[in-house]
């Protein structure tokens, strides 16, 4: 089957919204639950890149990037609740604004 390009529907725009609310809300209880466990990942890692032999660089290389990984997965999912919560705010406002405006 052809691609025909974007379908443009109202349907489609709010499956979207709701898949999006929906990843939203998971990586935020994600990170309610159980963000100490990254934390504590990381610690054990940094931990072992400082406590292993200096000669042995596959394994602090290993750690180390593992740490960072994990240490970027977290912030993705922290920068993915706060944008989403900002954009709330933000429509919140323009509604507000816009129901001022045209005196709803």
């Amino acid at each position: 089957m052809a691609y025909d390009g974007p379908v443009l529907c109202k349907d489609t725009d709010t499956t979207a919204a709701q898949a999006l609310d929906q990843k939203v809300q998971r990586a935020r209880e994600l990170l309610a639950g159980a963000g100490w466990l990254f934390d504590d990942f990381v610690n054990a890692e940094m931990r072992r890149v400082l406590t292993s032999d200096p000669d042995d660089m596959t394994t602090r290389e290993i750690a180390y990037n593992r740490a960072r990984i994990v240490t970027e997965l977290k912030t993705g999912l922290v920068a993915l609740v706060e944008r989403h919560e900002a954009g709330a705010v933000r429509k919140e406002r323009r509604d507000s604004l816009m129901g001022t405006i045209h005196g709803r």
